[in-house]
C-alpha cells in the first residue's frame, strides 16, 4: 500500500500523481491497514510505513491522555493494545493539495474482544500533513486530533483494558527476548 496509484513520469523519475482521487485512495488504504493492524504487537509494525520518520502526533483531547508531540515509534506504541479491536471508519475527507494537509472526520469503535463488549462510537478528527518521501511515496508527517468531549469516567474502564492489554504484550516481549538469550 504506498504511495504509487497513478504515475507521471517527469525527468525519468516515477512519481505519485497528487490528485484528489489518489489521495483519497491512498488514506482509504491507510484506514483500512490501520483497522487490521492496531492493537496486537505482532501487526502494529505494518503500518509504520505510512508515516515519515520525523513525524510528530499532537493529541489536542481533554484531557490529555499522552504527552505531546508523540515521534512516529511513540504514536505506533500508542496503538499496541491487544485484545481491544479500534475501528476507524471514515465519514469524509477534505483534500488540499497546496497545502499538503488532509482532514479527515471519523468513527472510532473499539470492541473488547475477550469479551464481545462493544463501546459507544466516538467522533474524531484528524489534519494529516502530507508529502512525498525521496522515493515519491505519500507519507504522514504530522497528525493533530481531536476527539469529541467524553467524561474520563466513560472513558476508564476502556482505558484500564488498553494499558493492562499493552503493559502484558510488552511484557512477554521482554520474557520472550530475555529467555532467547541462553
Amino acid at each position: 500500500m504506498g504511495g504509487r496509484f497513478a504515475t507521471s513520469h517527469r525527468y525519468g523519475v516515477t512519481a505519485m500523481e497528487l490528485t484528489y482521487d489518489n489521495v483519497s485512495k491512498w488514506f482509504d488504504g491507510y484506514f483500512k491497514a490501520c483497522n487490521k493492524n492496531m492493537g496486537p504487537l505482532e501487526t502494529v509494525p505494518n503500518i509504520k510505513k505510512y508515516f515519515a520518520p520525523e513525524l510528530e502526533f499532537w493529541m489536542y483531547t481533554a484531557p490529555p491522555f499522552v504527552k505531546v508531540p508523540l515521534s512516529r515509534e511513540g504514536l505506533l506504541m500508542l496503538m499496541v493494545h491487544p485484545g481491544l479491536h479500534e475501528e476507524l471508519t471514515p465519514q469524509y475527507y477534505v483534500i488540499d493539495l497546496k497545502r499538503m494537509v488532509v482532514v479527515v472526520q471519523f468513527q472510532i469503535q473499539f470492541t473488547d474482544e475477550p469479551s464481545g463488549k462493544v463501546w459507544p462510537p466516538i467522533q474524531a478528527s484528524c489534519h494529516y500533513h502530507i508529502k512525498l518521501d525521496e522515493n515519491k511515496d505519500l507519507k504522514i508527517k504530522k497528525i493533530q486530533y481531536w476527539t469529541e468531549a467524553v467524561s474520563p469516567s466513560d472513558l476508564a474502564p476502556l482505558g484500564d483494558l488498553w494499558i493492562k492489554g499493552k503493559d502484558k504484550a510488552l511484557t512477554d516481549l521482554a520474557i520472550n527476548w530475555i529467555n532467547s538469550k541462553d
